[in-house]
């Protein structure tokens, strides 16, 4: 007999002895000691799976994520934008260390999963954002650049545009109405930047940081996820698991992000005093 069915009838016999003096039966008892083996090889399977191995870093990397999207929904809100961009960078760097105090005790963890996670350390992108995050915890404030431009779209395409300083602490609203009041006081700038029957204002903005010249801020984060991103991917696969998806496919479109399209009604009103609409 197979050893799998001697235990199941000796597990009966001792669940009978229990329960002779009840309603239950041996078909019930033979259910029941099925569903206890059942039961204790599924935990097994939970308890061998590499991402409960590391749940807390897939935890912390998720997370990550999600202020990657709350920067998004923020992008033109400076305050909002800089918590996000700050949170974000606190959980990336705790990333590392948790996957080390959660595979120290895997007897492979020298030889194989420590050399992988340095890997984070000895990154200049993870490095620099590793000194940014320490920049916040002793002075409590990212010092962010914001660039920008104004000017005119029409239909899919920006039609015409000039460079425009929008300060750090401003919202795109804001330099918005700032623009307006400079159309207001100068006909050559309304005339040449502003829309008109088939265009729409428009601000574009970009927010930069001194370390990473050139670099938009949250094109920088999502290359930063992606990198420690590609590092736990690495480590479910040699446990056995099959590889993250890295693709961040649920990211808005870059450009959409970064522009703002305004009302041609309330410009011509509010500039020119003309309803297009009457």
């Amino acid at each position: 007999m197979p050893t799998s069915d001697k235990a199941r009838l000796s597990l009966v016999g001792r669940l009978y002895d229990i329960f002779e003096l009840t309603l239950l039966t041996p078909s019930f008892l033979l259910y029941f000691s099925n569903t206890l083996i059942v039961y204790k090889d599924c935990e097994e399977e939970i308890m061998n799976c590499p991402h409960t191995k590391i749940e807390a870093a897939l935890d912390r990397w998720s997370e990550c994520h999600w202020y990657v999207h709350q920067m998004e929904e923020n992008y033109h809100t400076p305050d909002l934008f800089r918590y996000s961009l700050n949170s974000f960078i606190r959980a990336l760097k705790e990333i590392p260390q948790i996957l080390k105090m959660e595979l120290q005790n895997e007897l492979s963890f020298k030889r194989q999963f420590k050399p992988i996670i340095d890997l984070l350390n000895n990154n200049e992108l993870l490095s620099k954002l590793k000194k940014k995050r320490d920049f916040i915890v002793h002075q409590g404030m990212l010092e962010v650049e914001s660039s920008g431009c104004i000017g005119t779209t029409e239909g899919r395409r920006i039609k015409m545009s000039v460079s425009m300083h929008v300060e750090p602490h401003e919202t795109t609203q804001e330099a918005y109405d700032r623009f307006k009041d400079m159309c207001r006081n100068n006909p050559v700038l309304r005339e040449m930047v502003g829309p008109d029957c088939d265009s729409w204002p428009m601000i574009r903005r970009e927010w930069k940081t001194s370390d990473f010249t050139g670099k938009e801020l949250l094109q920088l984060a999502i290359d930063a996820w992606s990198l420690v991103g590609e590092v736990i991917s690495k480590i479910v696969q040699i446990m056995g698991g099959e590889p993250l998806d890295l693709s961040f496919s649920c990211r808005h479109d870059p450009e959409k992000v970064k522009i703002v399209e305004f009302s041609q009604h309330d410009f011509f009103m509010s500039v020119d005093g003309i309803d297009i609409n009457a």
